[in-house]
């Protein structure tokens, strides 16, 4: 097992450790399960930790105040209480849902997470956030709770079909665009040949970040680069689309406002499309209207207009006086819709 930063994230394959480290918590507890994993890997857990076995709706239309509750109401009905251990396995919805359920049962219990997505690996599960979508946008309702460990076993990765691998990339590129010129310049080539390297990376990344501004009152929004486009057309698509597809375009669209706004060149737009292109991402047509009133509702919103995380380079973000975004005019954001929806 290999520490990879201060004692709560490991690098673990085959999950040799988790044992030892739950039972340091507590001989109680319940795995939350993803429902597609609960009869093969959640039932293995089940057996090594002697923990109860509950399996959780999959599919972000599953990650609602509704679920929680009847996720609540059965750890109640098993009598679990302060001295329980929740063990969340599964995507990004898991890790999100169960976290925010740890932090509000019985006034927070302990939490483990075991991301089985390279989403969840590299995004999802690291930096404590928490929460839960409502019919008027994504992640509205939550908390900031950290893990008491997340495991990280890249074979679990295995399996994850095609699509999966993307939406996890996209988080990737991401990183690649806001903090770290290394990470993109190696998903320009390979990507495939340096998954464990680009996982790891994007941990160290995310939690560089998180470490300087863990409540996100300003560095910290720089992590939200491509999704105030991104949420908006999640919700606008009753979630049709997926997460990390519409921070794909999310990224496309907020580096196409960052050159029209005259902070990157046409070249370097031109490069960061180029590659999207190449791994398989593109643009959805969407009407405009919806789209506006979701922007709205985005987190980093104020007074109800949207402000964007905006980039000068492959690699860095704009300060904006330490509010790392800023509002857009309104006549920009047309132009922007336009493109997105005409290229």
């Amino acid at each position: 097992m290999e520490k990879l930063h201060h004692g709560v994230l490991y690098f673990d394959r085959g999950l040799s450790h988790l044992k030892e480290t739950c039972h340091a918590l507590s001989l109680r507890g319940a795995i939350l399960a993803d429902a597609t994993l609960a009869k093969t890997h959640g039932a293995a857990l089940q057996k090594a930790l002697g923990y109860e076995l509950i399996p959780v709706p999959s599919g972000e239309a599953f990650k609602t105040r509704e679920t929680k509750q009847a996720l609540e109401d059965e750890l109640l009905k098993r009598k679990l209480g302060r001295d329980t251990v929740l063990v969340a396995l599964g995507g990004g919805v898991t890790t999100d849902l169960v976290g925010f359920l740890a932090s509000t049962y019985m006034r927070g219990v302990p939490l483990v997470l075991i991301p089985t997505s390279l989403l969840a690996m590299v995004d999802a599960a690291i930096g404590g956030k928490t929460g839960v979508d409502t019919p008027l946008g994504k992640n509205l309702v939550g908390t900031f709770y950290l893990p008491k460990a997340i495991f990280i076993d890249v074979d679990l990765l295995k399996t994850l079909p095609p699509k999966e691998w993307l939406n996890g990339l996209a988080e990737v590129l991401k990183y690649g665009l806001i903090e770290s010129p290394a990470i993109w310049e190696q998903c320009e080539k390979d990507w495939k040949k340096n998954v464990e390297s680009l996982i790891r990376d994007s941990i160290q990344c995310k939690m560089k970040v998180v470490e300087q501004d863990p409540q996100e009152k300003g560095l910290r929004r720089i992590l939200n680069f491509g999704h105030t486009v991104g949420h908006a057309l999640e919700l606008i698509s009753h979630y049709k689309i997926a997460h990390g597809e519409a921070v794909a375009i999310g990224c496309m669209a907020e580096s196409y406002l960052s050159h029209l706004l005259g902070f990157i060149s046409q070249e370097t737009l031109e490069r960061i499309l180029r590659t999207y292109g190449k791994l398989g991402y593109s643009l959805k047509k969407f009407e405009a209207k919806p789209f506006l009133a979701a922007l709205a509702l985005d987190k980093k919103a104020k007074g109800g207009e949207p402000r964007f995380v905006l980039i000068d380079r492959i690699g860095h973000c704009l300060p904006f006086d330490g509010a790392y975004c800023q509002p857009v005019k309104q006549t920009d954001l047309e132009k922007m819709i336009e493109w997105m929806n005409h290229g």
